[in-house]
């Protein structure tokens, strides 16, 4: 928990989007007395994206225990992640518990993926065993249905706290001291902040401003894969392709895609991804589409049976393009504007690892502290470099890993190909380095940065 001394003064903080990174960061925020936070969401209400809005202060919405089936849906959350959210508050632990799932069977909880083949390869059919890497204790990790886990974040934040219907469009701050830095919305709306926090996902308008529009490491980087991406009832799930499958957690390989299932909503829904690759590298119109029947069975013609019965399962699904950030990105802060990137906005990554929200996660955990360390606006710059001293170096590890996944799944990754010895030898050493970073020490070298930076500026001063 935070703790505030008497000498700090009033800081005003700005979150723009409140998707996961957003709510956790600003929950995290509440231990330090002295930080105001203000939540600014482009939509009408906290919601899942590609489903309906959730809003759980709505009297519909209290106790109604019912899963909206659109997608995106499922989250898979690392060991790291979970640390994560204690570390950011406890409350946030608390409530992922309440609404987690692991696998179904408890003999799969220490198993990552049952890796198996989708189609016939080499003499070997559909269904040979491939790999099944075991966790530690500490390697377990579990999902989420994405739109329970913002219904249970809203509620953790004051309802005074949050803005919704606020687009963003224009930052300024003038050089002036004690100067803060003002936000227009598109509805005309302006709020002066002395911190902003750009949480507002891949499409970030904030990042613009960080990098400038014209910059081409601003713009979002199509991976070269697409996703089909679905719920399914688990009773469907399990009358087609039988419960070991259907209730843990798998992934059905094959040459230029894979699928891949895990349970979610405490085992009453199968969460699938279908992973397809563009034939000419590129993705036409918009990034989220209508699935076409007759796409999702070209893709997948050539696998096994399993596959088939769980694609024919999925109905109104997304056809989704798979983008990403290039780990290249100079910095995540605009020092003149007193305004810094976190999570997708700073470090969006394709989810072959499943470790995006942990990273913003981790991001909000480091965040949090530092800035709820801050005596004052004029420490804010040196929260911002201390953040990032630690969190760019962890985040360009995971976007280049995230890539290098897709291509070992789909059996295209140069080295390893359909060389299914070498791949055993390296699907889950990313993740483990993922998962095992200690969080604690992470936040302990930025604090020491900080410090650093702040000494260093008071000499500055003084001389």
């Amino acid at each position: 928990m935070g703790s505030v001394s008497k000498d700090k003064t009033p800081i005003n903080v700005a979150i723009i989007g409140g998707g996961i990174g957003g709510l956790a960061l600003s929950i995290g925020l509440q231990q330090y007395s002295h930080i105001n936070v203000r939540i600014f969401e482009a939509a009408p209400r906290f919601f899942e994206l590609g489903g309906k809005p959730n809003n759980p202060k709505d009297p519909a919405h209290q106790n109604n225990p019912a899963i909206d089936l659109d997608p995106p849906a499922g989250v898979l959350f690392g060991a790291n992640a979970i640390r994560a959210m204690s570390l950011i508050h406890p409350a946030i632990g608390e409530a992922y518990a309440r609404i987690s799932t692991t696998a179904g069977w408890p003999s799969k909880e220490s198993t990552y993926f049952d890796f198996i083949l989708g189609q016939d390869l080499d003499g070997q059919p559909a269904g040979t065993p491939v790999a099944s890497p075991p966790l530690s204790a500490a390697e377990r990790h579990s999902a989420a249905h994405r739109a329970r886990l913002i219904d249970e974040l809203a509620r953790l934040v004051p309802e005074a706290s949050a803005e919704f219907s606020k687009r963003l469009v224009g930052l300024a701050r003038d050089e002036a001291p004690g100067a803060r830095t003002r936000m227009a919305f598109a509805d005309g709306v302006t709020y002066e902040a002395d911190a902003v926090i750009g949480c507002d996902g891949l499409r970030s308008v904030c990042r613009d401003f960080v990098l400038g529009g014209d910059d081409p490491l601003a713009r979002p980087v199509f991976t070269g894969k697409y996703a089909y991406r679905g719920l399914v009832p688990m009773h469907k799930a399990v009358a087609a392709i039988g419960p070991e499958k259907a209730r843990n957690r798998y992934v059905f390989l094959g040459s230029g895609g894979h699928v891949l299932v895990f349970p979610v909503a405490g085992g009453a829904v199968m969460n699938v991804v279908a992973v397809g690759t563009a034939k000419d590298g590129t993705w036409q119109g918009s990034w989220i589409k209508p699935m076409k029947r007759e796409d999702i069975e070209a893709d997948f013609k050539d696998f096994g049976e399993d596959c088939q019965k769980i694609l024919s399962l999925m109905e109104n699904t997304s056809h989704w393009g798979i983008y990403d950030l290039s780990p290249d990105i100079p910095t995540f802060t605009s020092a003149p504007l007193r305004l810094l990137l976190l999570g997708d906005s700073a470090h969006a990554c394709a989810p072959h690892l499943g470790a995006g929200a942990g990273q913003a996660l981790e991001d909000a955990h480091v965040l949090s502290h530092l800035l709820g360390a801050c005596r004052s606006a004029d420490d804010v710059l040196a929260a911002f470099a201390a953040y990032e001293s630690v969190r760019r170096p962890r985040t360009r590890f995971v976007q280049c890993h995230s890539r290098r996944q897709g291509e070992l799944l789909d059996l295209h990754a140069d080295g390893v190909g359909e060389d299914l010895h070498a791949l055993r030898a390296v699907l889950s050493g990313p993740i483990r380095e993922i998962w095992n970073c200690d969080l604690e020490a992470e936040l302990a070298k930025a604090q020491a940065k900080m410090a650093e930076l702040l000494a260093e500026g008071g000499e500055a001063e003084r001389s």
